[in-house]
């Protein structure tokens, strides 16, 4: 009987495990089906999502969901009251071009715009030049703004490209050659005045506005080709946050170093061989949030960071000294009770033998200060051996 037993409470076992295994695995099924059919603000992708904020997915029709009612434009279409200029653009039908050659500088400092013109139900074709992606690759290095906002713009490239089909990379063989378009102009005058990364720039926009066509079906109308660049005015140049005078500051500072690729950025010279080439220009505007402000005004107050530091040494010495009992005519929180009639004298005592906050928390033995008035002195020459004896200056 034992020897019976035994196989069948191991098979019930081995079944009842299988079966609770099945279950959970029905119940995951089943969590996974609410959770993609339910599509909330944040389920779906976020190119997908169609803002809807009643949480209802657009497909998804209930019989008592409630219609948005709104004002009615001539068409009988509801409008949003709130929809801002990109809903009246797009109910209007507006786009900024058919194709968009876009510049190193507007992927730099005009971000925004390029994430205006990935959303879905924009019309323009996005091209990125080969040389703007090396532009990136190369001001992306370090901590300063100018490495942050281009990481950030390779990190929305690297998402859109291949996913959003209006976003695309320029081809191997989508350029023209350099001097089809300047065949009139002295070498040495192109060679100065233009830098190869120019060029390829320049070059990869002329073909687009050749090869708009190409795509287009016999008879239809010719595209428009733009080469979006960041705006030149004088009210809109980018600008840096004012760093603080060297007076200010105990140390010399050092010079601020400028990235020597920051000038493909600003896209003053693709502006101006562009209008040579004959290629029409976007200008777009950077946000006026971008210039970066210290924080705490500091670029209000250059001495704003060493009166703070004062401040915290100062009110750390002053807390030490009430834990310590110091404080003359209290006798400190806590000790006040081992004070006897004599007290005031022994606070007097303790306080003359503590040395002032301000004289710093080491006291500097004798020796070290008279090698430090001998060294304020210009007269005088110290001569001190490596391993830190002194030698007699010579008479």
């Amino acid at each position: 009987m034992a020897s019976t037993k035994g196989p069948t409470i191991a098979s019930n076992k081995l079944a009842m495990s299988r079966a609770l295994g099945a279950a959970f695995l029905n119940h995951q099924v089943e969590q996974l089906e609410k959770t993609v059919t339910n599509t909330g603000p944040g389920a779906a992708n976020w190119r997908d999502h169609r803002r809807n904020h009643d949480g209802v997915h657009p497909d998804k029709r209930t019989r008592n969901a409630p219609t948005p009612k709104g004002p009615k434009g001539k068409d009988g279409e509801a409008t949003d009251a709130d929809g801002g200029e990109d809903k009246v653009r797009r109910r209007d039908g507006h786009k900024d071009a058919d194709v968009v050659v876009v510049d190193a500088s507007v992927l730099v400092h005009a971000l925004p715009q390029l994430k205006k013109w990935c959303r879905e139900w924009r019309e323009e074709v996005v091209i990125v030049p080969l040389e703007a992606l090396n532009t990136l690759d190369l001001l992306k290095k370090g901590t300063s703004t100018l490495a942050q906002r281009a990481r950030a713009a390779s990190r929305i490239l690297e998402a859109q490209v291949g996913t959003n089909p209006r976003i695309r990379v320029q081809r191997d063989d989508a350029f023209v050659l350099w001097d089809s378009m300047f065949h009139d102009q002295p070498l040495n005058v192109n060679a100065t005045g233009s830098p190869e990364w120019v060029r390829r720039t320049i070059c990869c926009a002329r073909w687009e506005v050749e090869h708009a066509s190409d795509e287009v079906a016999p008879g239809g109308a010719k595209p428009h080709v733009v080469l979006a660049v960041l705006s030149q005015t004088s009210e809109h140049q980018h600008d840096v946050a004012p760093t603080p005078l060297a007076s200010a500051s105990p140390v010399p500072l050092p010079a601020p170093q400028m990235n020597r690729y920051e000038p493909r950025s600003s896209g003053a010279l693709v502006s101006a061989w562009a209008k040579k080439a004959g290629i029409e220009l976007l200008d777009v505007f950077s946000p006026p949030g971008s210039t970066p402000t210290p924080a705490n005004g500091a670029a209000k107050d250059p001495t704003n960071v060493r009166r703070s530091g004062e401040h915290q040494r100062r009110s750390a010495e002053e807390e030490r000294g009430k834990r310590g009992g110091f404080a003359v005519g209290g006798g400190g929180r806590g000790r006040r009770n081992s004070y006897n009639r004599n007290g005031n004298e022994r606070v007097a005592q303790c306080t003359a033998a503590r040395p002032p906050s301000s004289s710093g928390l080491v006291e500097r033995p004798p020796a070290v200060m008279a090698m430090m008035e001998m060294v304020a002195q210009p007269s005088r020459v110290v001569r001190v051996l490596a391993r830190g004896e002194k030698l007699e200056p010579d008479s």
